[in-house]
C-alpha cells in the first residue's frame, strides 16, 4: 500500500511541476466551479419562479372561492324571500342544477 501511495505522490509531483498541466488543471477546476455556480443560480431562479407562480394561482383560487361564496350567500337570501330557484339561477353564473348541487355541499 505504501508503494502505491509513494508512486501516486511521485506522479503528482511530476504533474504539478509541468506548467501546462497545471494550467489545464486550473482551467478545468475553474470550469467546474463556474458550472456549479450556474446550476445553483438556475436552481434558485427556478424555485423563485415556482413560488411566484404558486402564489399567483393561490390568490386566483382564493378570489374565485370568495366570489362563489358571495354568490351562494345571495342565492340563500333570495331563496329565503321565497324567490323560486329557477328565477334565482337567472341572476347567477350557475344553472339551476349547479345551484342545487352547490347548496347541498
Amino acid at each position: 500500500m505504501d508503494a502505491m501511495v509513494n508512486k501516486a505522490e511521485d506522479k503528482l509531483m511530476k504533474l504539478s511541476a509541468d506548467p501546462e498541466t497545471r494550467r489545464q488543471y486550473e482551467l478545468r477546476a475553474k470550469a467546474l466551479s463556474d458550472e456549479r455556480s450556474r446550476v445553483g443560480e438556475a436552481r434558485e431562479a427556478g424555485i423563485e419562479q415556482g413560488m411566484k407562480q404558486g402564489m399567483k394561482q393561490g390568490i386566483q383560487q382564493g378570489i374565485q372561492q370568495g366570489m362563489k361564496m358571495g354568490i351562494l350567500e345571495m342565492v340563500k337570501s333570495l331563496l329565503e324571500t321565497g324567490m323560486p330557484l329557477a328565477e334565482v339561477a337567472k341572476h347567477t353564473p350557475y344553472t339551476e342544477e349547479e345551484l342545487r348541487r352547490l347548496l347541498r355541499e
